[in-house]
């Protein structure tokens, strides 16, 4: 039951974190929703690496002064 609750929780976070974001919400919501909290890594590294595709290789995130 409690393995149950925390799939679901994951898969509502999820699903809410991909529509905020700009992602695939049902496909990551399904992936929530099969395997749980284990899925986190993986989608803070997809949205990590979206964010730098959108704002391109030349553009610098921080300058160091």
């Amino acid at each position: 039951m409690l393995v149950a609750l925390c799939c679901l929780g994951s898969a509502l976070t999820l699903y809410v974190q991909a529509l905020t974001h700009a992602m695939g919400a049902k496909r990551w919501g399904l992936l929530g929703l099969l395997f749980g909290p284990l899925i986190v890594p993986m989608f803070i590294t997809h949205k990590r690496l979206r964010l730098r595709q959108a704002r391109g290789d030349a553009n610098v995130l921080m300058q160091v002064r």
